[in-house]
């Protein structure tokens, strides 16, 4: 909209335009700055970013069957770091450039790669939301606004930053082209969004696992075809040995517990019943009681999903919205129904919160109050917060540790608390949603 045409609005209405934009400038000011200042302080370098550069340097050394050891020597030097690898094992040559350059340098660019992702994502969601809302100028711009501020203020698209890069801002992208592509009825476009999310991390699987069950037949031969034509030809180029150990890292990584530090999950929740040691839950002590309520947990949220699904089904939707719906269900209940979640997984949750954001002039004030108490409890996943506060109080009791287990795991929380509450919001704004992606406004 120009300015003339601003000037045709009432004063009022001109002003808070205005208001709007300056927020928007503001928001994207800032979001500039701290991805400026993530990229260029050397944080991280023996965290994340080690796991990544160091499975890159073996894939380039030729030591692609040593990728899941993080303790043996590249080259005969020392490895940069000695976290483990948990990506397939043709998702190591993803890597493998780093290597050309010091761990200082590589660094750098590892960050700006997923800052350049992130961008790339977070224009194209605005993009292809913002036909879903008003064509008035005054909406336009409150949505533009909001949209700006909410990603600024949202955590965990920050904490790549802090351990050096993430392969994470790389899921969102490709889980977000997989939307549009879904959304425009393409199953191999969709179905390679979804693999190469998932070569990256594989905890995602649960996500094109859950889109089958809502979706049709071709879908399911798309995703079946494209994931088995890459599982075979990974293994027919690196041979089945190492594809045996990923699956056993992954089986081992699965049964293996991680504390609220670390974690974000819902099943943290389980876990504050167990003995404490050192600020955190003993694993596998504490009697049945956690596993059972784990397992209670897990059930609940799975009944959730089928519940949603069920009822999203009386709804007078074109096919567009229906998938549309179907894989932000998939996506959100991928993060519910994970035992683990790292607190950048959690950007991936920044799709379907958009799209509520969006919803906002549609919602009542309730549903506007816990949309916006899901942003100020994921305030608390930055990273630096956690550490220091781990570092600096001790938890004694298992009060304590149940009242920090709800702080962390209170963004997917209070997610699931709003799809039960406000789920009718969300379907009448999919009625909203254009048959073709980025469709301007409304008489735009």
């Amino acid at each position: 909209m120009t300015a003339q045409s601003t000037l045709t609005l009432p004063d009022s209405e001109a002003a808070q335009i205005q208001i709007w934009r300056a927020i928007t400038i503001a928001a994207c000011v800032g979001i500039v700055v701290v991805a400026i200042t993530g990229i260029l302080v050397p944080a991280g370098l023996g965290w994340d970013f080690a796991n990544f550069y160091d499975t890159g340097r073996r894939a380039a050394a030729g030591q692609l069957m040593n990728i899941y050891d993080p303790t043996t020597s590249i080259g005969g030097q020392a490895p940069q770091g000695g976290m483990a690898f948990w990506g397939a094992p043709i998702s190591a040559w993803f890597y493998a450039p780093l290597s050309v350059f010091s761990p200082q340098v590589a660094l750098i660019l590892f960050k700006l790669a997923g800052s350049l992702a992130y961008a790339a994502g977070l224009v194209l969601l605005y993009r292809h939301l913002r036909g879903t809302v008003s064509s008035s100028p005054l909406d336009q711009a409150r949505f533009t606004a909001v949209s700006s501020l909410a990603a600024l203020v949202y955590q965990p698209l920050w904490t790549m930053y802090r351990v050096g890069g993430q392969t994470t801002p790389f899921v969102f992208l490709c889980l977000l082209l997989a939307l549009v592509a879904h959304q425009r009825n393409q199953p191999i476009a969709t179905a390679l969004g979804l693999l190469v999310a998932v070569l990256f991390k594989p905890a995602f699987l649960i996500a094109p696992a859950l889109l089958v069950l809502l979706s049709d037949r071709r879908l399911f031969f798309a995703i079946a075809g494209v994931f088995g034509a890459a599982g075979l030809l990974s293994v027919v180029l690196i041979g089945w040995p190492l594809h045996r150990e990923f699956i056993d890292v992954l089986l081992r990584g699965s049964q293996r517990p991680s504390p609220w530090f670390f974690n974000s999950s819902l099943y943290i929740l389980a876990d504050a019943f167990r003995p404490i040691q050192q600020s955190a839950p003993v694993p596998g002590a504490g009697g049945p009681l956690p596993d059972l309520l784990r397992t209670g947990l897990k059930v609940a949220v799975l009944g959730i999903f089928i519940w949603l699904a069920v009822r999203s089904r009386k709804q007078q939707w074109t096919q567009p919205q229906r998938r549309h719906f179907n894989f932000l269900l998939a996506t959100s209940f991928c993060l519910l129904l994970s035992q683990v979640v790292w607190e950048h997984y959690l950007a991936v949750l920044f799709l379907p919160l958009a799209c509520i954001i969006a919803a906002g002039p549609q919602l009542n004030r309730p549903a506007r109050g816990l949309l916006l108490a899901i942003f100020v409890v994921a305030l608390f996943q930055n990273l630096i917060f956690v550490m220091f506060f781990r570092s600096h109080v001790v938890i004694e009791s298992n009060a304590a540790l149940f009242g920090v287990s709800l702080v962390k795991s209170g963004t997917l929380l209070l997610y699931l608390l709003w799809l039960m509450r406000y789920k009718d919001f969300f379907f009448a704004w999919h009625t909203r949603v254009p048959g073709t992606p980025f469709a301007a406004p409304d008489g735009a």
